[in-house]
């Protein structure tokens, strides 16, 4: 079972787990925090002010779907805190509108081909061990941002998260046995082909 804390410094970094495979999109819109990355570490307040940029920015965007807002929300946060720049609302819908695809196309898959699940009880006791018990400063300044409490940003809205985390996490094994292979970038690619697949 994968450290909890390397679990959660990736989730928070990148705000999502599904855009690793995406095409990266070239721009000439040049973001107002650029420059703000140039060291490896921020502090809370510098974090805080980022987080704060990215969901006023999603907020401007007026979507009205609020589950659709977040994964905008993620999709803009992905790019800042990876990429550095900003995506117009177009791109970023179009990453959204992607990423809960394949969030919910790897659920399906995950639960009807290999029959692998969590229970809400077992996510629960996982995110409490784990998650709730970051001190990171992403990922408090991301849960103020929203204006949440720790707890509701780990039990409610970035739960579906966690679950995929959880189920990835049951998946491996199969996958390893199947692709036979001790390779996880191979398995994760084979399952990345396997979604994008049932996703046409």
């Amino acid at each position: 079972m994968m450290k909890k804390n390397i679990i959660i410094f990736i989730i928070v970094c990148s705000l999502t787990l599904l855009t690793a495979c995406q095409e990266q999109k070239e721009t000439n819109e040049a973001g107002p925090l650029d420059g703000l990355f140039a060291g490896s570490e921020l502090s809370y307040e510098e974090y805080k002010f980022i987080m704060e940029y990215i969901v006023d920015r999603a907020k401007e965007m007026e979507i009205e779907n609020k589950e659709l807002e977040k994964w905008v929300i993620r999709a803009i946060g992905d790019e800042r805190l990876m990429n550095k720049r900003d995506l117009t609302k177009e791109e970023a819908l179009e990453e959204a509108e992607y990423n809960q695809k394949y969030y919910e196309t790897f659920m399906s898959i995950a639960e009807n081909k290999y029959n692998v699940s969590v229970t809400e009880e077992e996510l629960d006791t996982w995110i409490s061990e784990g998650p709730d018990q970051s001190d990171i400063p992403q990922h408090k300044a991301y849960a103020e941002a929203l204006s949440l409490t720790i707890k509701e940003l780990n039990h409610n809205y970035d739960r579906d998260l966690y679950e995929q985390t959880m189920v990835m996490e049951k998946l491996q094994p199969l996958l390893h046995e199947k692709y036979d292979t001790a390779d996880v970038d191979e398995v994760r690619n084979e399952l990345n082909k396997e979604v994008e697949e049932q996703m046409k």
